[in-house]
């Protein structure tokens, strides 16, 4: 099933009347008046396969139609601007998309019907006022949805952002709850031990999208995924400033050596503008065209002007110059990004089932512990009460039968009697309050999903570690977005002493059991390896190894780099840090069977930082 967003008119605004007459032309044929309504299932016109059938190749271009939150079809375009005119913020309310079948698959209208929710219901849109047309008249079936934006009920719109990446995931969803065959996007299917996973396509290009003006915010719109243009400006240009920043910096062949680090090149766009390409990655169009980028957009502060002022005319990179191999790309191999991400989702699925079923231990043990509870002392409780209100009744008798007392005091006595039994029944209740604190303090509490997996990630559960990592990222992103916090890339400290991997093989931290090392998880899921006397050894931060100081023993360094070999294996690099903790980096890797890859650095033991195995 493939699914597409329509594009608004060139006004960048939508008719309801224009498109709801489009989608629903020819309906006449199907013999039924388009005032019939129906709130639950509203209004299908054809819903049987057979009738369908009856067609054949005279079928009209509307087949059948589904009408949802409106009162009829003849008044949908009426009722959904009525309400779109509830929410002027809202700039264009119609919101039009397409799914699609292959020429050999034959869905029922029921079945299409579903599928429709389903894609409605992944975008928060089904309880809005929409249309679903279904037509015929092509080789492909296929489905027009049209929907208002805003809600006739709250009258908010929700937000559609990563909309397309939403309908890509439903779609296969959809194919696999119908059995349908799985078309290619943004999500693919795939089988592991007979069960199907949904999973990110790395390798899904729209070729629509890749043309398109402005097209880094639109890419990640539609995929979900980071454009080359907005990580460029992450790690790429804090190493970039840092070398513009060194005095030391005297040519064109500086700056490329920090971008072919990135598997980058900066090349000549003609005039006085430079290109950005990605020479190890993705391709755009056609055979061997690699993915680009303009540099003023990927790189802002880099001005080719005041670059030239400084170093001369622009100049090429220049391959004699054997500049070492990048140690971080734009686009990883999506296959083995693919295998990375089912290990890490089968593990998070085994955590998500170990946390359930605990979940359903704690609730049998919940319940059968208040059982026991109400059981031991609540009988005791109406037995207490009991005793009390049986005092309060013969005490109030011993005032009725005793016949000195003048009607006057009796009626006193009564009232001092209710008065102290009132106070008595509150001071009851207060005890009780105390001792049912105190009982439950004996049920076992239930913990939630967030508290669960910290508890397990201070276990040294690697799954929970990345678990814990996923659910703090999600807070950072959402906490961002909501303007609550700075970015923090802003602020990276160039100069901390750090060992991050060529290669990013692993992202989350690992627990190790390592001789004379105890380790400790925190809430946010890093891993400190301390020495035995307390002081720290290093920080697993999952993408860099740090280690909270600039003072830094070679012992910590020797176990660092041990650690470091077992987790990422082939290939490190030296990031921050000052030139002697470079240079005993470079000693101590070779004790532990690392070698110095780039010549300049075997020669003088200095600068870079890139090593391999023997």
């Amino acid at each position: 099933m493939i699914v597409k967003v329509a594009p608004n008119r060139r006004d960048g605004k939508n008719s309801f009347e224009a498109l709801g007459a489009y989608i629903t032309e020819g309906i006449e044929q199907s013999g039924d008046r388009a005032e019939r309504t129906s709130w639950d299932r509203l209004t299908q016109y054809i819903t049987k396969q057979s009738v369908l059938d009856t067609f054949g190749e005279g079928v009209e271009k509307t087949i059948a139609v589904e009408i949802g939150n409106v009162t009829s079809l003849k008044t949908a375009a009426s009722e959904m601007f009525a309400v779109a005119n509830q929410n002027r913020k809202v700039k264009n309310p119609v919101y039009h998309y397409i799914l699609s079948w292959s020429e050999h698959e034959r869905p029922g209208v029921q079945e299409i019907m579903l599928a429709a929710r389903h894609t409605l219901k992944a975008l928060d849109l089904l309880e809005h006022q929409y249309i679903i047309a279904i037509h015929a008249d092509t080789d492909n079936i296929h489905a027009h949805i049209e929907v208002n934006r805003v809600n006739p009920v709250t009258y908010r719109s929700p937000d559609l952002a990563w909309d397309h990446s939403r309908l890509h995931k439903a779609a296969r969803e959809a194919e696999i709850q119908f059995g349908w065959s799985h078309d290619p996007g943004l999500y693919m299917v795939v089988e592991i031990d007979g069960q199907k996973h949904i999973v990110k396509n790395d390798k899904y290009v729209d070729p629509d999208l890749v043309r398109v003006k402005g097209g880094a915010n639109r890419f990640e719109t539609w995929t979900g995924e980071q454009s080359l243009e907005s990580w460029c400006r992450d790690e790429p240009t804090v190493e970039l400033k840092r070398v513009l920043a060194n005095g030391k910096s005297t040519s064109w062949q500086d700056i490329h050596r920090v971008m072919a680090s990135f598997g980058l090149e900066l090349r000549d766009s003609g005039g006085s503008g430079m290109r950005v390409i990605d020479v190890g990655g993705r391709v755009q169009e056609g055979p061997d065209r690699p993915l680009a980028v303009s540099a003023s957009k990927a790189f802002r502060f880099m001005k080719r002007a005041e670059l030239e002022k400084r170093f001369g005319p622009f100049e090429g990179y220049n391959p004699s110059l054997n500049f070492a191999p990048a140690i971080k790309s734009y686009k990883r191999d999506p296959n083995k990004r693919l295998d990375q991400r089912l290990v890490r989702k089968a593990l998070r699925d085994a955590l998500h089932d170990r946390f359930v079923k605990e979940q359903r231990g704690l609730h049998q043990i919940r319940t059968i512990t208040i059982a026991e509870l109400k059981k031991t002392f609540r009988h005791d409780e109406t037995k207490r009460y009991a005793t009390l209100m049986e005092r309060y009744k013969s005490q109030r008798l011993l005032i009725k039968n005793d016949k000195t007392l003048t009607s006057k005091q009796r009626q006193q006595a009564y009232s001092l009697l209710s008065m102290t039994m009132m106070q008595a029944k509150a001071q009851f209740k207060e005890q009780l309050s105390e001792e049912r604190a105190a009982q439950r303090t004996i049920i076992q509490p239930i913990p939630t999903w967030r508290e669960w997996v910290e508890e397990q990630a201070k276990l040294g559960d690697e799954a929970a570690i990345s678990a814990l990592r996923g659910l703090i990222y999600q807070e950072k992103r959402e906490a961002k977005k909501a303007g609550n916090v700075q970015d923090s890339k802003a602020n990276i400290d160039i100069t901390e002493n750090a060992i991050f991997p060529v290669v990013k093989h692993q992202t989350d931290p690992c627990v190790r059991a390592i001789q004379n090392i105890v380790w400790k998880v925190s809430g946010t899921g890093r891993v400190t390896y301390s020495f035995k006397n307390g002081t720290a050894a290093f920080i697993d931060d999952g993408a860099k190894l740090t280690f909270g100081r600039k003072e830094v023993t070679d012992e910590a360094l020797l176990i660092t780099l041990r650690y470091a070999k077992e987790k990422w294996g082939e290939k490190i690099y030296i990031a921050g840090g000052d030139q002697i903790f470079k240079n005993r980096v470079i000693r101590l890797a070779k004790i532990v069977g690392m070698n110095i890859s780039d010549p300049e650095l075997q020669r003088l033991e200095t600068g870079r930082s890139s090593f391999s195995r023997n």
